[in-house]
């Protein structure tokens, strides 16, 4: 019947809808200097403005995740074919990966452990250096 057949229909739009969202990929820091590399990628540092300008990535851009402009602020990065972000321990930056997961955002990452795992990693490679 056509009633049965809208419904159906209505339904595999939402499922679709569902799929067609990029999957958020979580990334080591390794993996972001290749990920850096390609083109349209741009790095987004979700801490606030003082947490960025103690520490930050280089080459990253600071939208604060907190900040009531967050989602104005990044959607001019949507044409990116990648998007990273990072925050202090990889938790606001996997918030603010969700949130633009839901608008359709292209190839999503997410720095896990965030700054604090780079810097364990920074100490690790001076001691090795040493």
């Amino acid at each position: 019947s056509p009633m049965l057949r809208s419904l159906v229909g209505s339904e595999m739009c939402i499922r679709d809808s569902i799929y067609s969202q990029q999957p958020i990929i979580d990334i080591d820091f390794e993996r972001m200097s290749e990920v850096l590399k390609r083109e349209s990628t741009v790095l987004i540092d979700v801490r606030t403005a003082d947490e960025y300008n103690s520490f930050r990535i280089k080459s990253s851009i600071n939208i604060d995740y907190y900040s009531p402009s967050f989602l104005d602020s990044i959607s001019s990065y949507k044409a990116k074919k990648n998007i990273i972000f990072y925050c202090r321990s990889g938790r606001r930056s996997y918030y603010a990966a969700k949130l633009v997961q839901q608008k359709g955002f292209n190839m999503i990452y997410n720095l896990k452990g965030g700054v604090l795992e780079v810097k364990k990693k920074n100490l690790e490679f001076k001691t090795l250096n040493n």
